[in-house]
């Protein structure tokens, strides 16, 4: 790989693969403007790690490769973050240079003028100019200074999603499974969660293993599963957003409400017989890497 080890997405959403194979499986997602670090290279592939730590490989089409200079130049330059579900970059043609996604990052074009009202310039990662909307994106430092994940904010962000097809692998408004919804909505508020949701059990603050439902708030993430007996330890194999109201917010087949009330007409039984705990993520929670303390670029770290 030589000196150019890390590198930044320059799609709006970038395909990662259990094996370095368009036709493998989908392992995650990673979000225009996410650096990763580089560990190998197979063909036109790269074993790629992201700021949560996950492994996978990555298509070199969807990355600019660069050393750690420029990596920590860029996370040293005026950036927005594109906060609308989706949106598009566009040219000064007019025509469409990128799609993308919310939790998107785009350097600031400060040289570029002749704008219309209501736009902003913008670098993609591999040097495309670009417009977006002003109110789709925000100031990146910014934003990351106001960042609050208090159980409403989180639910409104849940909310937001509402209706995306489940995609096993998915982690961004293209689809999403259970824990790449989880964790999206968590990086929206600050907080880079583990990838999957037997990782995501094991950070943060256990609230609740009763069912009792007492002790839940907003924004508590429950996990479902299989209980460990004598023969097999546990398996987490599910996970959702608590929204109050004996309700979680949930990607199963599609992002949506669910109940735990046994009268309420969204009520899942299955669910209910499968649950095994609640956890939340705040303060400095344990395991969970936060944007304000620089978490995103925690993957250049050698």
């Amino acid at each position: 790989l030589g000196a150019e080890r890390y590198a930044l997405v320059t799609v709006s959403v970038a395909n990662l693969r259990s094996e370095p194979a368009h036709s493998a499986e989908l392992a995650t997602q990673a979000l225009l403007g996410t650096p990763l670090r580089l560990l190998d290279r197979r063909g036109g592939w790269y074993l790629a790690q992201t700021p949560d730590r996950y492994l996978a490989w990555v298509d070199a089409g969807g990355i600019e490769r660069m050393d750690r200079a420029a990596l920590d130049a860029h996370a040293a330059a005026r950036r927005v973050v594109h906060l609308a579900p989706t949106g598009a970059a566009v040219g000064a043609d007019g025509a469409i240079v990128s799609d993308l996604v919310a939790g998107a990052v785009l350097d600031r074009d400060m040289a570029a003028t002749d704008l219309p009202a209501g736009w902003i310039g913008v670098v993609l990662p591999d040097g495309r100019r670009a417009r977006v909307a002003s109110a789709d994106v925000q100031d990146y430092d910014a934003w990351v200074a106001g960042l609050r994940a208090t159980p409403e904010a989180l639910v409104e962000t849940a909310r937001m999603f509402a209706g995306l097809p489940y995609l096993w692998g998915g982690t961004s408004s293209k689809g999403m499974d259970c824990s790449g919804f989880t964790k999206t909505v968590y990086l929206l508020h600050g907080m880079i969660l583990p990838r999957d949701a037997s990782q995501q059990v094991h950070a943060g603050a256990l609230v609740d293993e009763t069912g009792e439902w007492d002790a839940l708030r907003p924004g508590d993430l429950v996990f479902f599963g299989v209980a460990a007996t004598a023969e097999r330890p546990e398996r987490v194999v599910h996970v959702g957003m608590w929204t109050g109201g004996r309700e979680f917010i949930h990607a199963s087949g599609h992002v949506r409400v669910s109940s735990m009330d046994p009268a309420a007409a969204n009520y899942e039984p299955s669910e209910r017989a499968r649950y095994l705990r609640a956890r939340r993520y705040d303060g400095a929670p344990v395991g969970v890497a936060m944007l304000r303390t620089g978490g995103l670029y925690a993957v250049a770290q050698d």
